[in-house]
């Protein structure tokens, strides 16, 4: 496939005719049933306006927002910016450059209050990403636990960024992780570290099973 073409994601696979049958399945994320995979950022965009027209525009049913990044530092600071995003799509903060779990519960924190003024459904869900160095982007594996932890006996639903260790994915379900999201998904820092054997490795052991507590 040329740069030129637009890849056809209809069909499960850029540029081929095969077809994805997992599209059909919704996508059950905790206590959220999503029809779609896709799931959209809120950032680099010139305007708030230019940001409502493309978050519109993707049909994407969740979208993530870096708390800190987009001025959330307070109620009344995040007021021009919620008010671009639909309170009917689920919306997951962020923690930006989170360097330990104080920093990344503290975030979530701000960013459930402020979803809950919206009586946003995704109130309740961080994406959680607590990284060992700003240099790499790479997640600090202990830290990610400690604040999932922390988080989940405050009732969020935690969407982890992990490390590609498989080990590490299992011991975020068993810490009540609703999802993990190892280093080298294709929105993961574009850090594409894991190869198709560790990814599989970890979607396997990151399966719900009778030692997760969700």
């Amino acid at each position: 496939m040329s740069v030129s073409e637009t890849p056809d994601f209809s069909t499960g696979v850029a540029g081929s005719d095969q077809v994805d049958p997992t599209l059909d399945v919704p996508l059950v994320l905790g206590t959220h049933e999503l029809k779609g995979r896709l799931v959209v950022g809120t950032g680099k965009y010139a305007t708030y306006e230019l940001m409502q027209e493309c978050l519109e525009a993707s049909g994407a049913e969740v979208i993530t927002v870096a708390v800190v990044a987009n001025g959330w530092l307070t109620p009344t600071a995040a007021t021009s910016s919620t008010s671009s995003i639909s309170p009917a799509t689920p919306s997951s903060p962020t923690p930006p450059d989170a360097l330990g779990p104080e920093d990344a519960v503290r975030v979530a924190r701000l960013g459930r209050e402020i979803l809950e003024g919206l009586e946003n459904p995704g109130a309740d869900w961080v994406k959680l990403e607590v990284l060992g160095d700003t240099r790499t982007l790479l997640p600090d594996p202990v830290a990610t636990l400690e604040a999932t932890g922390q988080l989940v006996d405050e009732g969020f639903q935690v969407l982890c960024y992990t490390s590609d260790d498989p080990i590490s994915a299992k011991r975020l379900k068993e810490a009540g992780a609703t999802s993990v999201m190892p280093a080298g998904a294709r929105s993961a820092a574009a850090r594409a570290c894991s190869t198709p054997t560790t990814s599989a490795s970890v979607s396997s052991t990151s399966r719900k099973s009778p030692g997760t507590t969700r």
